[in-house]
């Protein structure tokens, strides 16, 4: 075989591993972001879950608000469905955002910064119910007590027992979800960096 033989066979050997080296490139790309999404969809489908309820909550409540026949259970009316609208809003655009991540349409650099603008309007999002949480409870209550049974909550005896009651469960439960969601969006931030050491 001539030298020149032995430079082109070469050279053709280079393209095709180029091109085979290029290929496994775009299917680990492909691969990462499977499994990204995989992550993201234990969280969006709970939350996705919960905005369901929280909607058909604010359906019922403004369906019989006329109901709400004092000023403070107006008050809690009108405070229940500002946080049932805003939380799942809030919620599933933030998690939109970390679904939105194109790790083939962008290098690894934008793609890194894109998630955590998106990982910090999550955390937002999460922190705020975090906060609302109790405020949607004591709004709620009221509300729904009248709306359901047709009884104003503040007049029947010892009712305070219920928020006696489902405080001390409320933000255990909203530390471990959130712990949870945690957990889930930097299992999916490591699939990320995983790609930068390949």
């Amino acid at each position: 075989m001539e030298l020149e033989e032995m430079k082109a066979l070469w050279g053709e050997m280079s393209v095709e591993l180029d091109k085979q080296k290029a290929l496994t490139d775009l299917l680990v790309i492909k691969m990462t972001e499977a499994g990204y999404r995989d992550k993201i969809n234990k969280v969006f489908i709970p939350e996705l879950v919960g905005s369901v309820v929280c909607a058909a909550s604010v359906l019922y409540i403004v369906i019989n608000f006329q109901k709400l026949n004092t000023w403070y259970l107006v008050v809690c009316g009108i405070t229940a469905l500002l946080i049932l609208l805003a939380l799942p809003t809030l919620s599933l655009k933030a998690i939109k955002k970390l679904y939105g991540i194109n790790i083939s349409r962008r290098n690894y650099k934008q793609s890194l910064a894109y998630y955590t603008n998106a990982k910090k309007q999550f955390v937002f999002a999460q922190k705020l119910t975090f906060y609302l949480g109790p405020i949607l409870i004591l709004a709620i209550l009221p509300v729904m007590t009248m709306l359901i049974g047709d009884k104003d909550f503040f007049k029947v005896p010892n009712t305070w027992m219920v928020y006696t009651l489902s405080f001390p469960f409320f933000y255990p439960f909203a530390k471990w979800v959130f712990k949870s969601y945690s957990k889930t969006v930097a299992d999916g931030e490591n699939m990320l960096k995983e790609l930068r050491e390949d």
